[in-house]
């Protein structure tokens, strides 16, 4: 039988939301990726972190209370055998591979596309936090939907669907053909292996290799140690 439902608390302060990521290791309590929601754990008072796959567990059934509060007390990163390397936890600003550029460095923004930040990194606020990654995409009308905001995974309703996928967060729209895919190179070194989306009617497409905005393909035009790296 499924839990109830874990109810999503978007009205933490900024310290209770601090106090949520370092209780619980700045990552799902489970699985460690970097990518979460902040639940109230079932049958108490505590917020934790679940990543949009282990909290369908959960609303699936196929995780109980029980062992909910035994990750939320034992978060897998905090474990001896947990990997670090392998997700992105690092105390800079990434390193990105994008759009034939041969390595964007000191460019939180890379890309804005039609007055609309399609990614932002930062930073953690800590240093033993995890890279703060924020995703704008389009909606099926073109309607600009923030999908990712500081690593808080935002839709509620099915309408985007986070995966991990080897070293890849894969961000898919549930209706339409919008998808962010990026890969987990190192640490401090992010590759947006592909990225789609249509915003008001503007077209995006990048790769590791190229961008195409409107139809049009180009390389190494995002410029680096700036805000952002190519607005258009």
């Amino acid at each position: 039988m499924a839990l109830p439902v874990m109810l999503s608390l978007p009205d933490l302060t900024a310290q209770q939301r601090d106090e949520v990521r370092q209780s619980c290791g700045y990552a799902c309590v489970r699985c460690g990726v970097t990518i979460y929601r902040y639940l109230l754990l079932p049958d108490a008072a505590d917020a934790t972190l679940l990543c949009p796959t282990c909290h369908g567990l959960v609303e699936d059934g196929r995780l109980t209370a029980s062992q909910v509060h035994g990750f939320h007390t034992n978060p897998v990163v905090r474990q001896r055998h947990f990997a670090r390397d392998r997700l992105p936890f690092s105390s800079e600003l990434p390193m990105l591979i994008i759009g034939g550029t041969r390595l964007l460095r000191d460019t939180p923004i890379p890309l804005v596309l039609d007055g609309e930040p399609i990614m932002m990194f930062a930073p953690p606020c800590r240093s033993q936090g995890a890279t703060r990654i924020s995703l704008r995409m389009g909606d099926p009308d073109g309607a600009p939907v923030q999908v990712i905001d500081g690593n808080e995974w935002l839709p509620p309703n099915g309408s985007w669907h986070f995966l991990l996928r080897g070293d890849r967060y894969s961000i898919t729209a549930g209706r339409g053909d919008g998808l962010a895919i990026l890969r987990i190179v190192a640490r401090n070194r992010i590759a947006v292996e592909h990225l789609r989306t249509t915003i008001r009617g503007r077209r995006l497409e990048v790769t590791p290799d190229w961008l195409e905005i409107d139809g049009k393909r180009s390389v190494d035009r995002i410029g680096a140690g700036a805000l952002v790296g190519l607005e258009c």
